[in-house]
């Protein structure tokens, strides 16, 4: 696989594509007046089986 083809470069160019549209996104909705939230990083959503410790 050449380096433009391969899985590594869909990879990477999906992942700028998503970064983009996401700023894009932000800028639209602060242009709009709306509120936007930055996403908490470090946070990963809880899955079904696991309780908080009590």
């Amino acid at each position: 696989m050449s380096q433009f083809n391969g899985d590594k470069a869909r990879f990477n160019r999906e992942r700028k594509q998503n970064v983009h549209r996401r700023l894009r996104t932000r800028e639209l909705l602060q242009a709009a007046g709306l509120k936007v939230s930055q996403p908490e990083v470090g946070k990963k959503p809880r899955g079904v089986a696991e309780k908080p410790a009590s």
